[in-house]
């Protein structure tokens, strides 16, 4: 059991890890949020008034957490990873 607990969680790290990758290559301007202009770069459809959407905390702009609610919500697909 252990082992399936050990396997489980690397598992969920990989995928984590992966994720904030793709999320640091978005980040043009690397301050830890995500503008506009930046989700555009991957996101080419999305409109203003879809990000505004996703921003939950209404500060003008995503963070990390904001996207990854964005992405497991079904919002926004999965980034590409190429």
């Amino acid at each position: 059991m252990n082992t399936i607990r050990i396997l489980t969680a690397a598992s969920v790290g990989l995928v984590l890890t992966a994720g904030v990758a793709l999320a640091h290559e978005l980040d043009a301007d690397q301050d830890g949020l995500f503008s506009l202009a930046e989700m555009q770069d991957e996101y080419t459809d999305l409109t203003q008034a879809q990000y505004d959407a996703l921003d939950l905390n209404k500060d003008g702009a995503l963070d990390a957490a904001e996207l990854q609610a964005a992405i497991d919500s079904g919002k926004l697909p999965k980034m590409d990873d190429d």
